[in-house]
């Protein structure tokens, strides 16, 4: 695809229609009393065909994932909009269901989008594949839209988080996502430890991505984060679940866990200080006012084909909560628990504008929490409170040496994840 190709106002408008109807020798197949007929409607075409030749996938084998018999069949049983997520086979798609409102929002914010997405290569907002309606025979029009899978791993997830930034009259109830519950702000008790330079280069990609949400006129959405920690072995984790769920509180780890920890004195001071030297050296080398791809920046077993929020590497340091929605990050994280986890992550939901609904549930939910910290609350406003919050949980890992402490193994325990670690170093 030529980078120079633009999309014109017709493309905008474009839609195609087709009719799906199972064959013969498929309906054999199927359950007694299934819809075996649907109509099937694209939203602009070409413009998401350009999209995703961008991340290079083929629109043949786009089409054959989303077109699938199941994907049919569980997106027009669908019974409330944006309460389904559904996962392509090849695990890099996920179809999420969104009510009409959403998808005018999305399609008015598209070549904007599409823009965005070209001139700025790692942006962390969540990909957007194309946008679909389904309406089976008899049935309801059900609006779906095809995004980027954010958690495509091998990798277990350990945590997973949906963060707005703001809890103050949001809804706690927790959503799943492949098995797994999506934790809010009021469950997290992390902040993310990164190498300056990342820090500064993903900050500064966020505040051109917030930038061109404001613009669009758009509030409402949340960064998804997961969380994996290195060293926990997956054959130990439904132990852990066992675990955290049964007798969790009687389980004696201390001296188990303490045969694990290691100060920094057990490492290698050589190892530690040439790999912090190299860091500076490199910082040293790059103005901070040029454009920077992520694959060119320093991070331990970078490749030029990584991007932000897949699989990035960073110290995880569990931190106290100050009895708010709010993580407290006063004391010194070297005294803390640390871990080495990697993250996956990216800005997600941004279907929602600043809608009559929208300013009257904050003029509502104005009577009874602080106007300025509620969920709803203007594009500029949200944008910039998103932001905050965004660095606030990401710190610059700019210590001289390791922590005092890695505790990886007793991170395991807290979250109820792996069974207690052995005396084995």
């Amino acid at each position: 695809m030529a980078e120079s190709e633009e999309i014109s106002a017709s493309d905008l408008t474009d839609s195609q229609r087709y009719w799906i109807q199972y064959s013969r020798q498929q309906c054999l197949n199927l359950p007694s009393g299934s819809v075996t007929g649907f109509e099937w409607k694209d939203y602009c075409p070409k413009v998401f065909r350009l999209i995703q030749e961008l991340e290079n996938i083929s629109n043949e084998y786009y089409m054959m994932l989303i077109c699938s018999d199941e994907t049919l069949r569980k997106v027009s049983s669908s019974v409330r909009a944006g309460n389904m997520f559904l996962l392509s086979k090849d695990n890099r798609f996920v179809i999420r269901t969104l009510r009409k409102s959403e998808v005018r929002v999305l399609l008015e914010m598209l070549p904007d989008y599409y823009n965005h997405l070209r001139k700025f290569r790692n942006t962390v907002l969540n990909k957007l594949y194309g946008a679909h309606v389904v309406k089976p025979v008899g049935g309801a029009k059900v609006y779906f839209v095809v995004v980027a899978n954010i958690f495509k791993s091998d990798l277990l997830m350990h945590r997973c988080y949906d963060l707005k930034g703001s809890l103050q009259g949001r809804k706690v109830e927790k959503m799943r996502f492949r098995e797994k519950i999506l934790h809010k702000e009021s469950d997290l008790d992390f902040l993310f430890y990164l190498e300056p330079l990342v820090r500064h280069r993903l900050l500064k990609q966020i505040k051109y991505d917030c930038a061109f949400l404001e613009a669009a006129g758009v509030m409402d959405y949340s960064l998804m984060l997961g969380l994996h920690v290195k060293g926990s072995p997956q054959g130990l984790l439904d132990a852990g679940r066992s675990r955290s769920a049964g007798s969790q509180g009687s389980v004696d780890s201390s001296s188990s866990t303490d045969s694990r920890r290691m100060s920094c004195d057990s490492l290698s001071r050589s190892e530690l200080y040439s790999h912090r030297s190299s860091a500076s050296s490199f910082r040293d080398s790059i103005d901070m006012g040029s454009e920077l791809s992520f694959g060119d920046q320093w991070l331990p077993n970078s490749s030029n084909n990584s991007s932000f929020g897949e699989e990035m590497s960073a110290r995880g340091v569990h931190v106290p909560k100050n009895g708010t929605a709010n993580i407290s990050s006063e004391g010194s994280p070297k005294s803390r628990e640390c871990y080495d986890v990697l993250l996956y992550f990216g800005i997600v939901d941004f279907f929602q504008n600043y809608s009559v609904i929208k300013r009257i549930e904050h003029a509502y939910k104005s009577l009874q929490f602080d106007r300025k910290m509620i969920a709803a609350v203007n594009p500029k406003a949200y944008s910039s409170r998103f932001q905050e919050f965004i660095s606030d949980i990401f710190k610059a890992d700019d210590t001289p040496s390791l922590p005092t402490e890695l505790t990886n193994g007793t991170l395991c325990l807290k979250i109820g994840l792996c069974a207690p670690p052995t005396n084995k170093i």
